[in-house]
């Protein structure tokens, strides 16, 4: 019995002190941190991930067809305008080449053969023949003269005389024939000949030339200066015409690419200002602004499954862009609307009470509630259009043990 009355004797001189010290706590108030409504700049934004691309990018198609033999450039790689980036096997193409090539040389050495040089055996056949006719056309002329005088003395009939006229006559076609003859020789072969032979050589140049191309499309060629950003073709695989064979990007014209909710998408304007940071920086933020807004939004899967309407935005880097390469991840912060010189508090110190933006302001020591009207907000403050006066003191952290009129210790 006597243990049970030191211990309840003991209980009690506890209690006591609890008490007192309670009661001392709440004279001097509960301690708490505080901070005064000041005025300053405020920025309203929306957050997301941006993707940074080049704004000037090539897809390089393959022309020819065939098996693609070597690929002679790796995703990374830098390269120049017309560097060879891959070749094509080009053997039945190098056959039909030598084969048109071949058919040149025969058909001009068919039009050599037409040149008047080689015919000056048949210019001289041609040339005895006209000197032939030459004697026999000179003999029948005296004939005919002599067969004209002795018709006049009336020695021959007229049969006769008309006799020696036709041969007089033949005589000079035959010697006319003749000289058409070595004429011709001299001049070489026929035209419509020659034009034939040309014909076959006209044809068999746009052969080769058409071949000649086909081999030259046998290999890809980068269209730009820049980097590859993608390999869109294996090696031993078949090309085929208008196949997408690589992605390059110039790497020294770079943007970035978001996708902004749908929700959010109204706030966005072009010339927003954006901040742009993220791991691949480091410490480093880079400003740019938005260049561009897609006039329609795309059902795009998050990376949580979530299938979301969004809208592309471009934004156009206005700083040194050597931190970044094409495919990196990006934070952005794109502003949509930006204050100076408007009261601001940090939003830790704003709560909600009976359906309205509250805060607790410090007057006379003691809590009281103050109802505020709320402006936009940024990430860590949040401006204050009504309720409170710059200068104002307030709870900086309220928590569920501060209560209305409890006295305050700074």
């Amino acid at each position: 019995m006597k243990k049970k009355k030191i211990y309840w004797a003991i209980t009690i001189i506890i209690l006591g002190i609890v008490s007192g010290l309670i009661y001392v706590k709440m004279q001097d108030g509960q301690a708490v941190e505080t901070t005064v409504a000041e005025k300053g700049e405020i920025k309203q934004y929306i957050e997301d991930i941006a993707v940074v691309k080049s704004n000037k990018r090539q897809t390089v198609y393959i022309e020819g067809a065939g098996k693609i033999n070597n690929i002679k450039v790796n995703v990374g790689d830098y390269v120049k305008k017309g560097d060879v980036l891959l070749t094509m096997d080009k053997q039945d193409l190098e056959l039909k080449l030598k084969d048109a090539s071949a058919k040149i040389e025969a058909a001009k050495a068919q039009l050599a053969s037409t040149d008047s040089s080689n015919y000056v055996k048949k210019i001289e056949i041609a040339q005895a023949a006209v000197d032939s006719s030459k004697v026999n056309y000179e003999s029948i002329s005296r004939d005919l003269n002599n067969a004209k005088t002795l018709f006049e003395s009336g020695a021959i009939s007229q049969q006769e005389l008309n006799k020696a006229e036709d041969a007089y006559k033949t005589a000079e076609v035959t010697l006319k024939s003749a000289s058409l003859q070595v004429e011709d020789a001299k001049d070489g072969a026929p035209d419509y000949l020659k034009d034939g032979y040309m014909a076959v050589i006209e044809q068999a140049v746009i052969l080769r030339d058409s071949v000649m191309r086909e081999i030259e499309k046998q290999q890809v060629l980068a269209s730009i200066d820049g980097i590859i950003l993608e390999k869109l073709v294996d090696e031993n695989s078949i090309g085929v015409t208008g196949t997408a064979a690589f992605l390059i990007g110039d790497i020294k014209s770079l943007e970035l690419e978001g996708n902004i909710l749908s929700d959010d998408i109204y706030k966005v304007q072009i010339g927003n200002e954006v901040e742009v940071s993220g791991k691949a920086m480091g410490d480093s933020t880079l400003k740019g602004k938005v260049v561009k807004v897609a006039p329609e939004a795309k059902n795009i899967t998050s990376s949580l499954g979530v299938n979301q309407k969004r809208v592309s935005v471009t934004i156009e880097i206005d700083d040194d862009v050597n931190l970044l390469k094409p495919g990196y991840d990006l934070d952005i912060k794109i502003i949509t609307e930006m204050k100076s010189d408007t009261l601001v508090v940090p939003d830790s110190s704003v709560f909600d009470y009976k359906g309205n933006s509250c805060v607790f302001v410090v007057d006379s020591g003691k809590a009281v509630i103050r109802q505020i009207k709320k402006g936009i907000e940024s990430e860590k403050t949040i401006e204050v259009v009504g309720g409170l006066n710059e200068g104002d003191r307030i709870i900086l952290k309220p928590d569920n043990n501060i209560t209305e009129g409890m006295k305050i210790k700074l």
